[in-house]
């Protein structure tokens, strides 16, 4: 009887941290730092942001990053943890931008607390965000948030790389979009979408500097054309090697440009 209550003892903890690493591809959540779910405000000093994407929009920048302020948090499955790379709820194992954003925005004082919803997919095209299983994702990610009754206050988009490759049309890209921006209303999350401008691939050899205009010009018609949709950083003009590691993901020094960037964006609405 001892034997058996011991080997429960050690085995469980175990256990939970992989169910929590193959959840989100992540450290387990037990080895970060929770905080309480008050901090969880609806104010004007707290960003509550939802970030989605494919591989930039996640973890997958060449060095991780832990934020100096302890305001920038990390919702994930219905609990708070401060905030570090690699984020919670994304995918890779490296750096994002989110964490260098949290941060900016805190000392240039536009916001006092920064919670971030993070669910990227690396390698993901705008058909799997539409109707495949990234779109179950964002659907059961905003079904949690509405039973918890969090509202967003802002939702960054950051996407294109793989429908570069894919030769996707323009008319398929802005109608996969809505049907992401119907989704987002529908669970009654009404804050500005930022949508990327993004097309850049170090694949794409066939089109100059790799870059899509296709799908640039459906990103900017997408903006243009929806009520509550906002232009976002133009990331295809950080593209040579300083700032793309690997050619296609950022290095410390691209993401912090990647960094600033989306600061100026959110700067930009407002003024």
């Amino acid at each position: 009887m001892i034997k058996k209550i011991v080997l429960f003892i050690c085995v469980m903890p175990i256990i939970n941290k992989v169910h929590a690493q193959n959840g989100s591809k992540n450290p387990a959540a037990d080895s970060l730092i929770q905080v309480s779910f008050s901090s969880l405000t609806s104010d004007k000093e707290t960003m509550v942001a939802l970030t989605f994407g494919q591989s930039n929009a996640g973890n997958r920048g060449q060095i991780p990053y832990g934020p100096h302020n302890d305001s920038v948090l990390n919702y994930y499955e219905g609990k708070l943890y401060r905030a570090k790379d690699p984020l919670l709820g994304a995918t890779g194992p490296g750096g994002s931008v989110w964490t260098h954003l949290g941060d900016l925005l805190i000392d240039s004082g536009l916001y006092k607390k920064v919670i971030l919803i993070p669910i990227a997919i690396g390698n993901t095209d705008i058909e799997c965000w539409a109707r495949g299983e990234c779109f179950q994702k964002l659907k059961e990610t905003l079904k949690r948030l509405d039973s918890q009754h969090i509202k967003l206050t802002l939702i960054f988009w950051h996407h294109g790389e793989s429908d570069n490759l894919e030769n996707t049309s323009k008319q398929k890209y802005k109608a996969s979009l809505k049907i992401i921006l119907q989704t987002l209303r529908n669970y009654h999350q009404q804050a500005d979408f930022y949508v990327s401008i993004a097309s850049y691939h170090n694949e794409a050899i066939t089109k100059r500097l790799g870059v899509d205009p296709v799908i640039r010009q459906a990103q900017k018609e997408f903006i243009s054309e929806n009520k509550g949709v906002i232009f976002g950083p133009d990331t295809d003009q950080l593209i040579y090697a300083i700032r793309r590691y690997d050619g296609v993901h950022f290095s410390d020094f691209g993401m912090k440009a990647f960094a600033n960037l989306w600061l100026k964006a959110i700067k930009m609405k407002r003024e």
